[in-house]
């Protein structure tokens, strides 16, 4: 990036009088005005023009989608949509959006319940593999997301330098592929390798948020991240009750056969249904058309257009982590969804045993498995308060407050969230230490799935809002850190409850919870003050 920097760089404001010519002089970068698909523009994705700075001259193109660059190389045109451009997918017609909004949705969870479906059966395929390992059982259900915490750091950059299309459904060719290795495995190494490769080619998880951030504004991604994201939560917990079922009836192979049966056929389904979003590959495409039809000896490029060579690629890679240090306020809202995460991961790791120890007259092997569903109705119950409070409420607070209304609005479900996440855990360990019945630790459970979904949805609209170009990037840099603390943690969970108990044990998680609230409402109250320090946003988004 430093390479990027020592050039001029001149990013071309959206809209250029057509009489008068805009004059800019002066050394250094030029801050990017917003674009109708961009709220934000970094400087790795501008093109350098000449070796110096000479006074630059904007003047409109005859159809106002291109702008010459005069004195320094006037031969060199930047292209950027028009007004009403109809190729800028916040142009495209409602029922295109929301058709893209429906089959991310979708595929979101068919996604998690191809990784998710083996989570009861770990204690079959130890039995089926002659092993009695309380962490092989473990890391069998976690694995996976260490694996998801592996693939953002090459799927967001590859999606912002060749599109989100490829990258989509090449990923879910790979994760095909290991599923159907997954299944026929011969021992349990192999089971866990395939497990992790098939969360390093799941896509899904950091490009869903940010397809959306390119079809919608702010103020109206609300409901459309809520539809993309809470399904992939209740996929969590319904891809274990339906893994509990097929495991006992056809063996654990089957269930793993099943999720790629599925996996498959919406791959296949979303081949016709997905469009490109990504302005930057958008423009690129649309600069290399003007560049073919034009004979006027201009070289036309899009205004986003990236480097293409190493050191480009490598500071791809390198961005999601760029961003999570350069960015306090992405430390904190992730670090709390890193935590939260891996907390509830820990429960759900070791709530089939749990539940089956305490309770051993009520659950089978198969029923065991319904425990899940107390999670389930907490995400939904808390996807439909989300979808019918979050975008009315920040519309509120803007029409309210007018100039002086804060991004930060949109957190208020997340203080909520953070508030009932230490509650829940209290519920679900002193039940179950005291044999309370089986339906009150369940509400503790769904008190946990009501938060997960209540923080995970308010933070990824927060993050996709403020880094739009590199929305896939920010996305990825919390899924990264919430993928290796869901990994790692649980695995901590039998040596905790064996040493002081579910009490005391979910006790200590609800502390560790707990301490995240405060910082959440100062971020809520002072969000200026934290938008302040963001030195990856002074450098220029």
């Amino acid at each position: 990036m430093s390479a990027m920097n020592d050039s001029l760089i001149h990013p071309i404001p959206d809209m250029v009088s057509p009489i008068e010519p805009l004059r800019l002089s002066g050394p250094g970068p030029r801050a990017a005005a917003d674009g109708e698909n961009e709220k934000i523009a970094e400087p790795p994705l501008e093109i350098p023009i000449g070796d110096s700075d000479p006074e630059v001259v904007l003047v409109d193109d005859e159809e106002n989608d291109a702008v010459p660059i005069g004195d320094g190389n006037p031969d060199v045109v930047l292209v950027d949509y028009e007004e009403n451009d109809p190729e800028n997918p916040m142009n495209w017609s409602p029922t295109r959006k929301w058709l893209i909004v429906l089959a991310v949705s979708w595929m979101g969870f068919v996604s998690v319940f191809a990784t998710m479906t083996i989570t009861p059966t770990a204690p079959q395929i130890l039995q089926h593999f002659n092993s009695h390992s309380s962490f092989d059982q473990t890391l069998l259900v976690t694995i996976w997301e260490l694996g998801e915490g592996i693939g953002p750091f090459f799927i967001a950059p590859l999606s912002e330098r060749f599109g989100r299309l490829p990258v989509f459904h090449v990923g879910n060719l790979l994760a095909l592929c290991c599923l159907a290795a997954c299944a026929l495995s011969v021992n349990i190494p192999m089971v866990i390798a395939f497990r992790f490769l098939t969360g390093c080619c799941l896509s899904i998880l950091t490009l869903g948020p940010a397809i959306v951030g390119d079809l919608f504004e702010a103020e109206f991604t609300g409901l459309s991240m809520a539809l993309v994201t809470a399904p992939q939560i209740i996929a969590d917990f319904i891809s274990a009750v339906a893994g509990a079922y097929i495991a006992e009836a056809l063996g654990w192979r089957w269930s793993v056969w099943l999720a790629a049966i599925v996996l498959g056929f919406f791959s296949a389904l979303l081949l016709a249904v997905l469009r490109e979003t990504y302005a930057v590959v958008i423009l690129r495409r649309k600069a290399a058309r003007l560049q073919a039809e034009r004979a006027d000896g201009k070289i036309y490029r899009s205004k986003h257009q990236a480097r293409v060579d190493a050191s480009t690629l490598l500071e791809s890679v390198a961005r999601p982590m760029q961003i999570l240090v350069m960015s306090p306020i992405l430390l904190l809202t992730q670090g709390y969804m890193a935590i939260a995460y891996a907390l509830v991961s820990l429960v759900i790791a070791t709530i089939t045993l749990s539940m089956e120890s305490t309770y051993p007259g009520v659950f089978s092997q198969g029923s065991v498995g319904l425990t899940f569903l107390s999670f389930a109705i907490g995400t939904t119950t808390a996807l439909i308060l989300y979808t019918f409070t979050s975008d009315r409420y920040v519309s509120h607070e803007r029409e309210k407050k007018g100039d002086a209304f804060k991004p930060e609005a949109r957190l208020m479900h997340l203080l909520i969230a953070a508030i009932a996440l230490p509650i829940a855990f209290l519920i679900y360990g002193w039940t179950l230490a005291y044999h309370v019945q089986y339906i009150v630790p369940l509400i503790g459970t769904s008190i946990a799935g009501f938060s997960m979904t209540m923080s995970h949805i308010p933070v990824d609209t927060y993050v996709v809002d403020i880094y739009k170009i590199h929305g896939a990037s920010a996305i990825a840099a919390g899924v990264i850190i919430r993928a290796f603390a869901g990994a790692f943690l649980p695995l901590i969970s039998p040596a905790l409850y064996q040493s002081i108990g579910q009490g005391w044990g979910n006790t200590v998680l609800a502390l560790i919870a707990a301490v995240f609230i405060p910082p959440l409402g100062a971020l809520m109250r002072y969000g200026d003050w934290f938008r302040s320090k963001e030195r990856f946003g002074s450098s220029g988004r």
